[in-house]
Formats: structure tokens, C-alpha cells, sequence
């Protein structure tokens, strides 16, 4: 992890085949990116205040 680096959906190596494969539907990632930018989102807002 790099301190300050946030990132989420196909950054995250989710979407275009990442983790998954490129041959996997292109709607089975939809959770994968709600996650992590949930997470990523919630990792930013707590490092500014």
C-alpha cells in the first residue's frame, strides 16, 4: 500500500477481466467496484479529518 493512494472499481483490478477473468460478464463486477469504493471512500474521508 502506498500512504495517500486511493483507489476503486477496474483501478482496483476489478472490470476488464482483472481477478475475475476476461471471460466473466462484465455485471459480475458491479459488487467488487460498490466495495471498494465504498472502502477507498471511507479510507479518504478518515485521512483528511
Amino acid at each position: 500500500p502506498l500512504p495517500g493512494l486511493y483507489a476503486a472499481g477496474e483501478v482496483a483490478g476489478f472490470g476488464g477481466g482483472g481477478m475475475h477473468g476476461y471471460r466473466s460478464l462484465e455485471g459480475t463486477f458491479l459488487g467488487g467496484c460498490l466495495f471498494s469504493g465504498r472502502t477507498a471512500g471511507q479510507s479518504a474521508a478518515a485521512a483528511v479529518g
